[in-house]
């Protein structure tokens, strides 16, 4: 049986009913996990795509990039965290490296592990969350404010004239079991949001999972905590817009308990991707939005990968990370997509734009070990 969802008007008291098309972001789609998945995916990237941008980000003693682990992009900048050394810096959209963003350490305006890093919505300034204080420093590099919490935040972003933060109640004294909080630059609360159980305060999977996302002119908060997808709207109200029902609760997949359990998700306005266990192995799904379907994507084989097949330029699959402004992203390690690119697959692939195909044929020639990662950019229809 296909997994099925349903999509109502939200209102204060979550119902289910019979499976509808979603038809704008104040509809609530709830996911039912229980039901088997049978579907097999038959897209491909040209159904939903029309255009593959690679940005090699500039490698040379300065910035010497082994491991990204957070990034925020804008229409002008690439700011990335490498987590090896741990190291946060900024980059143009062409990939060429600006400058190194502050300094490991423990004075002021010094990080020692961010756990997030983010480009302001307005281009204004670039915020370092590290354990218990938010760092801001402007573009040239200069420390404009360092805001000291009383607690640990996993992520933040901008709002308003502050930030907002999620908090996990597991280790939060100060958010007295509330899990999002509005803070000023001097650090003052001043709202909370999204109370929390007390039965859930020993789960660490919020610390993990969760994260802010812009859809549709709105902050949204993807609650692992709660497999609950939450948008704050005007007058600092939070409605959940997306809801997964898993029975299994956080079980681990085993061989006795092989039915899904949710890893990780990201939406775009017509598809929410995720991974998830199905029949005993980890595969790639998304949920089709305008139907109602979700579907899971086979694993490749030949490449030994999984991702929507890529035949608009006979490159890697590719599968999303982020969505933003209309394009779904995802960094590729150069060696690793030079391995792919390299399988002779890829010369026998279809595909069915010429001017991408030079553009792959090129960058495939340029890839050394010396290179940088590469983030592909996705134009949605």
């Amino acid at each position: 049986m296909n997994l099925k969802f349903s999509a109502l008007i939200i209102l204060l008291t979550l119902v289910v009913s019979c499976s509808q098309p979603v038809k704008n972001s104040k509809d609530l789609i709830v996911l039912d996990l229980s039901q088997d998945i049978t579907v097999e995916s038959k897209m491909t990237l040209s159904q939903i795509a029309t255009d593959i941008n690679y940005i090699k980000l500039e490698s040379n003693p300065d910035c010497f990039i082994k491991r990204v682990e957070q990034y925020s992009i804008t229409d002008r900048y690439i700011l990335i965290y490498d987590l090896s050394q741990p190291m946060v810096l900024l980059f143009d959209r062409q990939g060429k490296f600006i400058r190194k963003i502050g300094n490991m350490g423990k004075g002021p305006g010094e990080y020692n592990r961010p756990n997030d890093v983010r480009i302001s919505g307005d281009e204004k300034y670039i915020l370092i969350m590290d354990f218990k204080k938010v760092i801001r420093f402007g573009f040239d590099g200069s420390l404009i404010v360092e805001t000291k919490l009383p607690d640990f935040a996993k992520n933040i972003d901008t709002f308003d004239d502050g930030f907002i933060g999620f908090f996990s109640p597991s280790n939060s004294t100060m958010m007295d079991n509330y899990s999002i909080a509005f803070l000023d630059w001097d650090g003052n609360c001043t709202g909370k949001l999204l109370k929390r159980g007390q039965e859930k305060l020993k789960s660490w999977k919020a610390s993990r999972k969760a994260m802010f996302y812009t859809m549709n002119d709105e902050i949204r908060i993807n609650d692992g905590y709660s497999d609950t997808v939450y948008a704050v709207r005007p007058g600092r109200t939070i409605v959940p817009v997306i809801v997964l029902k898993d029975p299994h609760g956080y079980e681990e997949l085993s061989m006795e308990n092989p039915n899904f359990k949710l890893d990780i998700w990201m939406e775009t306005p017509d598809y929410l991707f995720f991974t998830g266990p199905y029949q005993k192995m980890m595969h790639p799904m998304y949920l089709d939005k305008k139907t109602g379907l979700v579907y899971h994507i086979p694993f490749n084989k030949d490449l030994k990968t999984y991702g929507i097949p890529n035949d608009l330029d006979g490159g890697a699959p590719f599968w999303p990370s982020r969505y933003q402004k209309g394009s779904v992203y995802r960094f590729q390690d150069s060696e690793r997509l030079k391995a792919v690119l390299d399988n002779e697959l890829i010369e026998k692939s279809v595909f069915k734009n010429q001017k991408l195909r030079d553009k792959l044929v090129a960058l495939k020639a340029s890839l050394s070990e010396e290179n940088g990662p590469v983030l592909m950019e996705i134009k949605l229809k």
